[in-house]
């Protein structure tokens, strides 16, 4: 009963790997999906060099398993930092940049309110008067530093 256990054939590698592929379309995480190949391609290995042991085929899978997982995950997470480093995913203000609006009101320090779209903006620039064009050039706090467009 116990025989299969010991005397693994091409075969069971492949089982083995389809299970893991089709586990990981039930359980998503990208995770199975490294397993599974990891079965496959030692399933080719035996099917190249059929007098490889079971505990050798095995701590092949098991090592390549943990070499394709590490890679998969060194690639993912430096693509999420790349994309962390580059959102404006609740940062609406960074969103304006290089956006065009309207100076609504000014005062004599250079500071005032400004029109983006349907939203007012508090903004700071030189030389500003009622109803001219601004660019949004930085973002500091909750202000805009604004330069005037000429035309």
């Amino acid at each position: 009963m116990a025989d299969w256990l010991t005397t693994w054939s091409v075969w069971h590698w492949l089982v083995l790997g389809f299970i893991l592929l089709i586990a990981e379309t039930l359980v998503p995480g990208v995770f199975l999906l490294w397993w599974g190949l990891a079965a496959i391609v030692t399933a080719g290995v035996m099917a190249l060099v059929p007098s490889l042991s079971l505990t050798a085929l095995a701590v092949f899978y098991a090592i390549l398993a943990i070499i394709l997982s590490l890679l998969w995950w060194k690639y993912q997470h430096s693509k999420d930092n790349q994309d962390q480093s580059r959102t404006t995913l609740n940062q609406r203000d960074h969103t304006l940049l290089g956006k065009k609006g309207m100076v609504l009101e000014i005062g004599s320090n250079g500071s005032g309110r400004g029109a983006f779209g349907d939203t007012t903006w508090r903004i700071q620039g030189e030389h500003l008067t009622v109803n001219d064009l601004v660019v949004v050039e930085r973002v500091d706090g909750i202000t805009l530093l604004v330069k005037k467009v000429t035309k």
